[in-house]
């Protein structure tokens, strides 16, 4: 058995930040989430594939609660969920902590609608750990810059 080595960083290119922007602007004012399809590379994680799951969820302005289908990508993969309330934090919160299933977690902060910031989270042995979202530029000039995120 070998071990499976963490992620450095998550890379999203310019189309799939489209479609989860799309997939945010029209849940809005509702939470809206779905999985990215992912390969591994170079140590990071780069995003190949959006697949929007329903909000089925009582409270669909504050939380995002979902049935797993068979659009689901298989693993490596990353669950992603918008945050629409300007008083919801940009990280993880207390409910998302403890009912997310997967192992990583991207919160888009949207509270207008367009998302404001992207913020991955692994989680670890007794925590969630931040880690870096970045750009995949095709031009080697502009090269990998982090996307916006809130503390």
């Amino acid at each position: 058995m070998y071990a499976v080595r963490r992620p450095s960083a998550l890379v999203v290119p310019q189309a799939v930040r489209a479609a989860i922007a799309d997939d945010v602007r029209t849940a809005h004012p509702h939470e809206a989430g779905g999985f990215l399809g992912c390969e591994r590379r170079d140590g990071r994680l780069y995003a190949t594939s959006h697949v929007a799951l329903d909000n089925e969820a009582e409270t669909p302005r504050r939380r995002f609660v979902s049935t797993a289908t068979d659009a689901v990508p298989p693993s490596p993969r990353v669950f992603y969920h918008s945050h629409t309330s300007a008083s919801t934090p940009s990280g993880l919160t207390g409910v998302d902590r403890r009912n997310i299933p997967d192992s990583l977690a991207l919160v888009v902060f949207a509270p207008h609608g367009d998302p404001y910031s992207y913020r991955l989270f692994r989680r670890a042995l007794f925590n969630w750990q931040e880690v870096p979202v970045e750009t995949a530029e095709e031009s080697a000039a502009v090269g990998r810059e982090r996307l916006p995120r809130l503390v």
